[in-house]
């Protein structure tokens, strides 16, 4: 994995200006035969417009960063020639299974690397995340008061829930819900006038419209598992799901474990609280495991400059592997827990690490790609624009993945310099990982903690950039006196 900033920004070819971003559209589009895997929504009433047209012009849009009305009435780009009218109408029909073209977008990107021999024999692995997306608009349908994890206060907005799949070098958006939280008084933070004057519309008994809008006050375990088993039943298989504390449960773990007779395993940080394990024929629980086990059966990690120390027990009837692990310094201990009970301690490590994919996916789509900014009162609408970005996305992560670096020097001159942070994330993951490793030598920082934080958060993460950048000019300089003295 290279850190070059040359290599950084790989979709600069259709993101640089207007028409290249539309040029760019329609190549990979044809690459992912988008009319084919549109005729199951042919019969969806546009009004004359084809659906083809009308995704192509909305995945567009998104990539110039600008919203229908303006690319339609202030901009006059002439991407598509109807009014926006069409667009919406397409965005708000509870007939369009929005949820179905987007497993189609994953699947045919799956097949597409495998027809040009860049199929990955690296372990394939499902995350499950969540995010908040901050809205404005209280007549929203379905909208309310949402706890954000990152600013530690209630947001207007939803939770989206996303099932991420990881192949070996691109994580892909499969599949995701959008959720509410009840609150407290079970209003959803809304006052009775304000849930009153939401946006509301009759749907249809069995639309996929009517099932998404159900989805809201739903689970979000039960409707992950749902997810992971819509994905394996459409041909997509992993060895691991990856989770953060918040979904590690011994629910979750039961139902993942019994999909396709135990084919995927779990591996996720587990909070250090009152549960209790079986270890031995006893409960204790992880303050006791420690204090049993912590010198009995201590080992050492070069790679991560960690104690750790693993035992195998029983979780609610599920076994289970416990590795804790202690940051040199640290003061407290960290638990991973995974259903693999023969993956060694640094392989559990690193294929932990690629839960990170689905946070630099989060803040590509966000920061580049209006991922929540969508204001539109019509919940099929919220739906069909968070497709559309993740559909945006699979279209422009495979031409990362296929355009030669060494054809686009002209092109990362022309373009804007924000737009050289596009990939970053991704591409300096491993080196991030290794700084945070040595500052919880000298510091004791929680890895998940605060690697979360830092993706999450804008400011940090741009002086980040910052200071990365001019490190990476350093080492340029410093090859090329080299080079000349040589």
């Amino acid at each position: 994995m290279t850190t070059k900033l040359e290599q950084l920004s790989e979709l600069a070819s259709i993101l640089c200006d207007d028409k290249k971003a539309a040029s760019g559209v329609l190549e990979f589009s044809k690459q992912f035969k988008a009319a084919h895997l549109l005729q199951p929504f042919k019969n969806v009433k546009t009004k004359g417009y084809e659906i083809n047209l009308l995704l192509k012009a909305m995945c567009i849009y998104r990539l110039i960063g600008k919203s229908i009305w303006f690319m339609q009435k202030a901009d006059n780009s002439g991407i598509f020639a109807g009014d926006e009218n069409g667009l919406y109408r397409l965005m708000n029909n509870t007939k369009m299974n929005w949820r179905q073209l987007l497993m189609s977008f994953a699947k045919q990107f799956a097949s597409i690397t495998k027809i040009k021999g860049d199929k990955d024999n690296s372990t394939k692995c499902f995350i499950i995340d969540d995010t908040t997306l901050s809205k404005t608009g209280k007549t929203i349908e379905g909208i309310g008061k949402v706890f954000n994890h990152v600013t530690h206060r209630s947001e207007l907005g939803f939770k989206l829930l996303l099932l991420g799949f990881w192949d070996g070098k691109s994580v892909i958006a499969t599949d995701f819900s959008l959720h509410r939280e009840a609150g407290k008084k079970g209003n959803y933070g809304m006052t009775q006038k304000e849930l009153k004057e939401q946006f509301k519309k009759h749907r249809d008994n069995k639309t996929p419209g009517l099932r998404r809008v159900k989805e809201l006050d739903q689970e979000k375990p039960k409707i992950a598992i749902s997810m992971i088993k819509r994905a394996v039943k459409n041909g997509m298989l992993a060895s691991y799901v990856l989770l953060d504390s918040w979904f590690v449960g011994d629910k979750m773990i039961k139902s993942i474990r019994s999909i396709k007779n135990g084919a995927m395993h779990v591996i996720g940080m587990c909070k250090i609280d009152q549960r209790k394990f079986t270890l031995h024929g006893k409960e204790i629980n992880s303050k006791g495991i420690i204090a049993r086990c912590s010198r009995k059966y201590g080992k050492y990690s070069r790679k991560y400059k960690s104690q750790y120390f693993e035992v195998v027990c029983e979780y609610k009837k599920n076994k289970v592997k416990l590795v804790y692990i202690k940051y040199h310094n640290a003061q407290n201990w960290t638990l991973l827990l995974t259903t693999d009970l023969t993956i060694k301690f640094v392989r559990a490590m690193e294929l932990y690490q690629i839960r990170w994919t689905i946070e630099v996916l989060f803040k590509e789509c966000k920061q580049y790609l209006r991922l929540g900014a969508c204001q539109n009162t019509d919940f099929d609408g919220q739906i069909a624009d968070t497709t559309i970005v993740f559909i945006t996305h699979t279209v422009l992560s495979l031409q990362r993945r296929f355009v030669a670096y060494e054809t686009m020097g002209e092109l990362f001159r022309e373009t804007q310099q924000q737009l050289l942070e596009l990939n970053l994330w991704e591409r300096i993951l491993k080196i991030f990982l290794k700084l945070l490793h040595q500052l919880m030598v000298i510091m004791s920082i929680d890895l998940d903690e605060t690697l979360g934080k830092i993706l999450k958060e804008d400011y940090v993460s741009k002086q980040l950039i910052a200071m990365l950048n001019a490190l990476q000019d350093y080492e340029d300089n410093c090859a090329n006196n080299a080079k000349n003295a040589a």
